[in-house]
Parts: C-alpha cells; sequence; structure tokens
C-alpha cells in the first residue's frame, strides 16, 4: 500500500500529463521520461498519468501501463505519481488499477463512464473502486467530459470511505467546490481541474490543481500557489491574470494540440496528436507561437 507521505506531496501542483507518440503511433518512452524529468526539475508537486490531457480513455491497456511505468521510472520517488485508470467498465477499470499500482503508481483516480448511469450506478461504481482498488482514489469529477455529475449529496457519502483519498474537481463551479471542501470537517482534498480558475479554486479550500497547462508552464503556476501561501493575495492575483490571458489564448487554437506545438517548440518531440484530435499546421503553429511569446510568461 503507498505511504501517504508521499502521496501528501500531492497537495500542491500536479501536471495532468500529455502522452508523446512515435510516428507509428506508439508511446515515446524517451520523450516523456525526458518531460517528466523536466517538469520534476522544475518543482512540480505531482504528476498524473493518462488523463484527459494524457489521451487515457484512446489508449490501450497495455500503453497506460507503459505509460505510468515510465513516469514512476523517471520520477524515482521525487514526487507522487497518479494514474488515471478510469474506462467504461468497472471491471477493466479496476483490471488496470491493479496492474499500474503494480507499475508504481502512488494513487489511481477514475473519470465516470461516459454512458448514462444512474445516481444509484454512480454510487455503485465508485464504492467498487475504493473498496476494492489496491491504492488510494481521487475520484474524477468532469461533467463535460463524462456527461455524468457526482452530486455533493453522494460524495458526502463516499467520504466515509477511508480509500477514498480525494477529488480532482473539473466542473468550473467553485461554489459546488466549495461544498466538496468542506467535507471530513474541512479535510477533504480536492483538487481544482479548471486551469483557469485555479486562483479561485485555492480560496475556496481546494489543495492545490491538477491541470493540463500546467506541462508547459509549471512555475506560473507554481509561483501563484507560492504567493498564495504566502498570503501575499496581490501577487497570487497578478498571475492569475497571467494564467487567464495564457488560457485564453491556448482555447483559441485548441488547448491540447496547442501545447504539444509548444513543448515541440522547446526541443521535445511530442509527436503527432491521438486522432480524432488534430494538430495545427505551420502557419497556425508560428502564429500561437508569436502569440506566446507576446504574453511574456515565466515556463
Amino acid at each position: 500500500m503507498t505511504s501517504l507521505n508521499i502521496l501528501d506531496r500531492a497537495d500542491g501542483i500536479v501536471a495532468a500529463l500529455l502522452t508523446p507518440y512515435r510516428p507509428d503511433g506508439t508511446v515515446a518512452v524517451d520523450v516523456l521520461q525526458q518531460h517528466t524529468s523536466q517538469l520534476v526539475e522544475a518543482g512540480i508537486d505531482g504528476l498524473y498519468v493518462c488523463g484527459s490531457t494524457g489521451d487515457g480513455v484512446a489508449l490501450d491497456e497495455e500503453s497506460r501501463v507503459l505509460c505510468t511505468r515510465a513516469v514512476v521510472a523517471a520520477v524515482d520517488g521525487e514526487v507522487p505519481v497518479i494514474a488515471h485508470v478510469g474506462t467504461n467498465s468497472t471491471e477493466l477499470t479496476l483490471q488496470l488499477a491493479d496492474r499500474s499500482v503494480a507499475a508504481g503508481a502512488d494513487a489511481i483516480s477514475s473519470i465516470l463512464p461516459s454512458i448514462p448511469l444512474t445516481e444509484t450506478e454512480v454510487r455503485a461504481y465508485f464504492l467498487d473502486l475504493i473498496r476494492d482498488a489496491p491504492a488510494p482514489l481521487i475520484a474524477y469529477n468532469f461533467p463535460a467530459r463524462s456527461g455524468v455529475r457526482l452530486s455533493q449529496e453522494l460524495l458526502a457519502e463516499l467520504v466515509e470511505q477511508p480509500n477514498l483519498h480525494g477529488l480532482k474537481n473539473t466542473s468550473g463551479d467553485v461554489f459546488e467546490m466549495s461544498a466538496f471542501t468542506r467535507l471530513r470537517d474541512g479535510n477533504f482534498r480536492v483538487w481544482n481541474g479548471h486551469d483557469e480558475v485555479i486562483y479561485a479554486g485555492l480560496s475556496v479550500g481546494a489543495c492545490g490543481a491538477i491541470g493540463s497547462t500546467f506541462n508547459a508552464f509549471p512555475t506560473l503556476y507554481l509561483d501563484l500557489l507560492r504567493h498564495y501561501r504566502d498570503g501575499d493575495h496581490d501577487a497570487a492575483m497578478a498571475v492569475q491574470r497571467q494564467v487567464e490571458d495564457l488560457v485564453r489564448v491556448l482555447a483559441a487554437y485548441g488547448v491540447m494540440p496547442a501545447l504539444r506545438a509548444i513543448l515541440d517548440s522547446r526541443g521535445l518531440d511530442m509527436g503527432a496528436s491521438r486522432r480524432p484530435l488534430l494538430d495545427l499546421d505551420d502557419a497556425t503553429r508560428r502564429r500561437l507561437l508569436e502569440d506566446i511569446a507576446a504574453l511574456d510568461l515565466t515556463a
């Protein structure tokens, strides 16, 4: 069982890793490990493998386990590794959880299946994972992606289970997030999941954030969190404004292909996006890089 001491380190800025590919579509393990090492050097507090950003549900089981094993080897115990194991099947999710933990993951996480579920079925899905998974579970609430929302009432029931370590909340509803953070007498861990509202998430009790744009701009978010924890809210808010400007630019081009293009420009051969995602053409990529440079951000 994972030591909670290492997992406590994830109370901070956790990068939801992009997955790099070779021309044949297989995972570029060497690039993934290089990128992982660079993020650890930058001071990242944890890594989230094969989530929405990392194409988890678009990869087969072998590729997902390979990603987890590669990241675990690259971090060498420096920061916690959280493996996203969600699938549309409880059985397959638990099977992937077992293999991911055997590969070295410190915790697992799962989005809800992207099929219509009743509240009773949502409860059963998460209870099966919480009770049967071999490591702490971080539930993943992303209703815009899964089509299913984790209700406050149900989460209040689930937090009674000790193996539920926390929640990655990607709903954009800060009022809801505030209610989540008040569970367990205010000690329930909630990670902000929409990068552009990180300051708001922290202000209502989020323990940190798990995000995609941290891949390319980790220092920006580490600085924001440091200012926030130091009580320098003017400085934190100034960085928050930079985050908003950054996300606005990325969203105009498509966040995932834009991040891939930015990392490519820094010497990381990320390879082509996983279809059906499409990459930026050369002219669009140049415009993106010009727009990012104009923001004058700290990477």
